[in-house]
């Protein structure tokens, strides 16, 4: 099978830590999945296009505010394919 899922050692000695550690692997695997399924396209591609979002820090003697990036093109297509609604443009006043 190939796949994005690179496993490393488990420094985990507790059994309950072992499964936990890889039931979030296996989980993080499906989510991969599913959303390169959604977008048809690889799960590369749909990182590179969606990490271009990002988060500032704007701050004034008046106050701070969150503000987003507008998304590119495929990142807002990458956002419709999965159902997600675009951030706002200000997430917070404050």
């Amino acid at each position: 099978m190939k796949s994005g899922l690179k496993m490393r050692p488990v420094f985990h000695w507790a059994p309950h830590r072992i499964h936990a550690h890889i039931a979030i692997t296996v989980l993080s695997l499906l989510l991969e999945r599913t959303i390169e399924h959604a977008c048809q396209d690889t799960w590369r591609n749909i990182r590179d296009d969606l990490k271009r979002i990002q988060l500032a820090l704007l701050s004034s003697p008046n106050g701070r505010v969150w503000q987003v990036t507008e998304p590119s093109a495929d990142a807002a297509k990458r956002l419709k394919s999965l159902k997600i609604k675009p951030p706002k443009p200000i997430l917070n006043l404050g």
